[in-house]
């Protein structure tokens, strides 16, 4: 039975596991090339909750798009994913390892200004040329509009209308016009007008900016949380998390990023495209102090929180940080602090 993805429109996968449970919801899950492996529920009216191309451009960019992985996203309650990825990492498979995804989650990471898009623009076709200098085609599946944030949908009275093609077509040329004119891409056209299909790759350049941000990533929006992770610490992982998502940040928790079982490397990456890190040192974690001294080495700044109850190393005391009696302090605290430091 042919399958098409509800979000783009392509040729997905076939799956047979619809799941019926919570009162009835069926919950549809898509395999999709471009948009990856993703759960959605029309009875929660998720495709009219979302910005669809928003929503595209997320899950282009970090989607699951390995077929055989078992992460994928999912808008079920973030209580259910919690459970299911805790009893996976066990070795109970039965739901895989679903990731939560929220409107929040998606308009926090959405770039706001053209700035930022370019620079993830550049970090993507970096990260999916096989060499420096190499040409990459994006093919039939229009894949290059959602890397270029290009809309193709708008809201009306009347609803969620395709935005004519014309229009589409201008959108995409700007941006690489603009990519062209900052000599930061090369472009191999496939015919004699400009379109989606036709080939790219960046130029010495392109790859220095990629580096710079690398080293920086001012212009990013990801914020890594450096803890203690397991049941006893879950009501302040929630803390946290509000308090960086309040500030209009996209907080990254290393137990919910997918990996294959060595989570270093993986680590280590988030750090880097991280525009901060916070860090609660409460439980003296090993982890924590390594990850804060990693941050810091690259140049990150670093946010530190501990529990009032927690004696601090000398030389980690020196610094200001934010001391907490409960959980519930935190989320302001933090978010005032991200505005008065960061922004």
């Amino acid at each position: 039975m042919t399958k098409i993805c509800p979000l783009c429109g392509k040729k997905a996968e076939p799956f047979e596991g619809n799941i019926i449970e919570d009162n009835e919801v069926i919950w549809d899950f898509t395999y999709c090339k471009v948009c990856g492996r993703f759960e959605l529920s029309e009875a929660n009216d998720d495709p009219k909750r979302f910005n669809r191309d928003h929503l595209m451009s997320y899950l282009v960019y970090n989607g699951i798009h390995d077929p055989n992985a078992f992460p994928y996203y999912t808008t079920r309650p973030k209580e259910w994913c919690d459970k299911w990825r805790e009893e996976f990492d066990k070795g109970n498979k039965e739901h895989g390892r679903p990731i939560h995804l929220s409107p929040e989650i998606v308009e926090n990471w959405y770039p706001k200004t053209v700035s930022e898009r370019v620079d993830l623009i550049l970090k993507y076709i970096a990260d999916h040329t096989s060499h420096m200098g190499s040409f990459v085609q994006y093919g039939e599946d229009k894949r290059l509009y959602s890397v270029l944030f290009v809309d193709r949908y708008e809201m009306s009275n009347l609803g969620e209308k395709i935005i004519p093609e014309p229009q589409v077509e201008s959108q995409f040329k700007f941006i690489i016009d603009y990519l062209t004119k900052k000599e930061y891409i090369n472009l191999s056209k496939i015919g004699s007008r400009l379109s989606p299909h036709d080939c790219i790759s960046l130029t010495v350049d392109g790859y220095s900016r990629v580096e710079e941000l690398e080293r920086s990533n001012s212009n990013g929006r990801e914020v890594l949380i450096a803890m203690k992770f397991g049941d006893d610490t879950i009501a302040l992982r929630e803390a946290i998390r509000k308090g960086i998502m309040d500030a209009g940040y996209v907080p990254a928790l290393i137990d919910e990023v997918p990996h294959n079982g060595s989570i270093t490397p993986e680590l280590l990456s988030h750090i880097r495209n991280s525009k901060f890190v916070v860090v609660d040192l409460t439980h003296q974690n090993n982890g924590a102090y390594f990850e804060e001294g990693y941050a810091m080495g690259y140049g990150k700044e670093v946010i530190q929180l501990c529990k009032d109850t927690t004696k601090l190393h000398f030389d980690i005391a020196q610094k200001n940080t934010i001391i907490w009696q409960t959980e519930e302090d935190i989320p302001e605290r933090l978010k005032k602090r991200i505005v008065a430091t960061i922004d």
